[in-house]
């Protein structure tokens, strides 16, 4: 890029090649194909739930099975981790690659808050949906988890 202004449209397009590398990693892709992409080594997964660091980094997602209306999906994301002072979860963030929006929203934690949980409701577009959660620990980076559910008719 030649000009030192970044105009949305590229911002757009960037955040979206970030998406998609989280929603590639997070869905099982090769790594390979991240890897050259530059995002490879940015997000964790839990793979040995016997490993005490991986197993507080499992992220519980409670969605419905099935949501008749997408205008309105409850959806609650926990994780069972310590909130301490150098150690806590810094962000929680909620991702749908499938959906016109995105992001579907960020939301920063202190120790004050005393356990990494939080509820909401989404608007989601009809049919088969994944949905994508990063938890960033202060200490050990970013995690992903994911669940998926059916949306009879779209909310958006």
């Amino acid at each position: 890029m030649n000009n030192k202004y970044i105009t949305r449209r590229i911002l757009l397009k960037r955040a979206a090649f970030l998406g998609l590398g989280t929603a590639a990693l997070a869905a099982g892709w090769p790594r390979q194909l991240l890897a050259q992409a530059g995002a490879g080594t940015d997000f964790n997964f839990v793979q040995d739930i016997d490993n005490p660091t991986e197993a507080e980094h499992i992220i519980k997602m409670r969605l419905p099975i099935i949501a008749e209306d997408g205008a309105n999906v409850p959806v609650i994301m926990s994780m069972e981790h310590p909130m301490e002072s150098d150690h806590y979860i810094k962000s929680l963030q909620i991702f749908n690659f499938n959906d016109p929006v995105v992001s579907k929203g960020i939301f920063h934690l202190s120790p004050a808050n005393g356990q990494a949980y939080f509820s909401t409701q989404l608007r989601l577009d009809g049919g088969d949906i994944q949905i994508f959660v990063v938890a960033e620990c202060s200490q050990h980076g970013k995690w992903v988890g994911s669940d998926t559910l059916k949306v009879s008719l779209g909310g958006c």
